[in-house]
């Protein structure tokens, strides 16, 4: 039964792909039961219309194809479909009357298609990829790199059907050598160069096709400069496809217009992820008592500022303040609010302010600044030695606590207040709750939350509730967020604190150390300290493991993240931790071949680390990183 549909006016994105008045049918491939897949035939709509004689042979078509398959798959043929469609022409009166031969119509379908697809790439290297199925499926190209500019080089983003000997010239050749990619990447002109040609000799996987290859080099050009130049090599069977260069132009263009578009958007978002990190709290401070650990995810949709800000500090009276917040809007006064607010909040906090007044306070000031914006903020005040704990929340989600027994309600005297920003009359109660050893405080911004009907009391409580250490707590947390929510329109914020006892008791089993980034010496004396710290807790028989292992890790953290370092050596009945943080959020990476200049200090990656301890991780935060190691206590 045939049906008359206006696609376009439902799908107007498909008028990329079609950009003329087209009709379609199409049928499946189907036999008894099975069906294979389908036929789709497009006519232009300068044509009478579609017949019953063009439906009739299109069902044939698709019934002849069916048996074929049927026949294959007796026969245990793979009958995978390949990931770009086949595409031929029908020849009829019309086709000749336009120009169009048997060979054009397919390719310009390609490049519409290509066109169409990469309009929703957001990366670089997604646009690059569709690109090399659509040159190799649909051009049937038998090799093909894409290069792209970088400096004064041009680095090989994709490439399929080559030789590593050319791969491995072509990636990081200079522009000013002569070679057909430079010469397009410069000149901006198109080349074609004979299967004779000895300037693309060597190129093929298969070397024996070298001569029975004409190769077509095309500039990428976007805004009138090139961003790098699309290799592909054809047999002389498809010297039909070299003939249209016109569509192979094309093909270059809406891949370079691609490629323009989303290195930009990544070097904007890239530039917002780093000002974001910027105004997070470098690291964390570790009290005797608390364990603490950020992450921070920033929006994978847009290029906006936001607003989420998380922080930990250490007040007059010894206790820690927890603060997160989160200020309305994803722009960068978003942004700039949040730091005004964290600079407050902090400023206030040293002053000696209990929660409720210090959001006052920070109220006034929003109002004061005159932005028309508002902000939630959550406030909690731990004193360490005692275990009770001070909480005020100004419309931000109270955080979860979670004892040994099981997450803990809020308190029923607990009143949430009014957003800040909007009344300068709000008053913000205080609530104190008395926490035992082991309690954990999950602060989060509501972008953590935003993941269907679930709540975030089920999702984080049952995580929280594993047996994990902090680092691998908030890991998991925001593992399941990411696997949840692969593209989010808003910031994540995350602050969690382990309770673990009175700090006059923890005191005892803690000790610290901070290392400057230009501490040539910094290793060393981490090794005399912890030597040190080992024998007061009567361990010496664990010092030589244990100074191997924080010379490797610290070594890493001085060299490679080029930032201050913390070491922090924690002593339990069954285990010594160790923890060392820096400022870079980027994940270390094992290696197993030193550089020269981390020989003389360890420096042997993260290999002796994994072999020798009993546990350990690499954690990246919201602007720095742990990564820590456990060791049995000897029986």
């Amino acid at each position: 039964m045939a049906q008359s549909l206006d696609v376009v006016s439902v799908h107007p994105d498909l008028s990329v792909f079609a950009p003329f008045p087209l009709q379609t049918a199409a049928a499946p491939i189907s036999v008894k039961a099975r069906t294979f897949g389908v036929v789709t035939a497009y006519w232009p709509i300068s044509r009478s219309g579609i017949t019953q004689a063009d439906i009739d042979r299109l069902v044939a078509e698709a019934a002849g194809l069916a048996a074929d398959f049927e026949r294959l798959a007796e026969q245990s043929t793979s009958l995978e479909p390949p990931v770009v469609p086949y595409v031929v022409t029908a020849e009829d009166d019309d086709t000749a009357a336009n120009s169009l031969t048997p060979h054009t119509v397919p390719l310009i379908y390609h490049v519409h298609k290509l066109a169409m697809l990469l309009r929703g790439a957001e990366r670089t290297s997604e646009a690059i990829e569709l690109a090399m199925e659509r040159v190799m499926g649909g051009f049937s190209a038998r090799a093909a790199v894409i290069s792209l500019t970088d400096g004064d080089r041009l680095h090989v983003a994709d490439a399929a059907g080559c030789s590593r000997e050319f791969l491995g010239e072509a990636d990081g050749a200079l522009l000013r050598k002569s070679t057909p990619e430079t010469q397009a990447v410069i000149g901006q002109r198109c080349a074609v160069y004979a299967a004779t040609d000895r300037r693309t000799h060597g190129r093929l996987a298969e070397q024996a096709l070298d001569e029975a290859c004409v190769w077509v080099v095309l500039p990428l050009l976007a805004g009138g400069r090139s961003v790098g130049a699309l290799s592909m090599a054809f047999e002389h069977r498809h010297q039909d496809v070299v003939a249209r260069q016109p569509t192979l132009t094309a093909l270059a263009t809406v891949l370079a217009q691609a490629v323009e578009r989303t290195h930009l958007h990544e070097a904007r978002h890239a530039l917002v992820e780093k000002l974001q990190q910027a105004l997070l709290p470098r690291m964390l401070p570790q009290p005797a008592g608390v364990v603490s650990t950020g992450r921070y995810a920033c929006a994978t949709s847009g290029i906006e500022m936001g607003g989420d800000w998380y922080d930990l500090l250490i007040l007059p009276s010894g206790g820690v303040a927890m603060v997160i917040g989160d200020v309305e809007g994803h722009n960068p006064d978003a942004a700039v609010v949040m730091g005004q607010l964290d600079s407050a909040v902090r400023a206030y906090a040293n002053e000696g302010h209990d929660p409720g007044v210090v959001l006052e306070r920070a109220n006034d000031l929003l109002i004061g600044l005159d932005t028309d914006l508002f902000a939630t903020c959550c406030c909690v005040w731990l004193d360490p030695d005692t275990g009770v704990a001070q909480i005020a929340s100004a419309g931000h989600p109270l955080p979860l606590v979670h004892t040994g027994e099981g997450m803990m309600p809020p308190p029923d005297d607990l009143r949430i207040g009014m957003p800040l920003g909007i009344d300068p009359e709000a008053r913000y109660e205080v609530t104190e709750l008395t926490c035992n050893p082991d309690t954990i405080f999950a602060c989060f911004t509501d972008g953590l939350i935003r993941t269907g009907s679930e709540t975030v009391s089920e999702r984080l409580a049952a995580v929280v509730a594993g047996d994990v250490d902090i680092e691998s707590l908030g890991d998991q947390i925001m593992s399941d967020f990411k696997r949840r929510q692969a593209e989010h329109a808003d910031d994540a914020a995350l602050l969690l604190v382990r309770y673990e006892g009175p700090s006059s008791e923890a005191q005892r089993t803690v000790r610290q150390l901070k290392i400057h980034r230009r501490d040539l010496q910094g290793a060393q004396r981490t090794r005399r300290r912890l030597r040190e710290w080992l024998e007061l807790w009567h361990l010496s028989d664990m010092a030589d493991e244990q100074e191997l292992l924080v010379s490797e890790v610290v070594t890493n953290g001085l060299v490679h993240g080029d930032s201050d370092v913390y070491v922090v050596v924690r002593r339990y009945p069954d285990r010594v931790r160790t923890e060392v943080r820096d400022s870079d959020p980027h994940r270390a990476v094992p290696v197993t071949v030193p550089r020269k200049e981390d020989e003389a200090e360890g420096g042997r990656g993260l290999m002796i680390v994994s072999a020798l301890a009993s546990a350990w991780g690499n954690s990246p935060s919201g602007r720095g990183k742990t990564v820590w190691f456990e060791l049995p206590v000897p029986a």
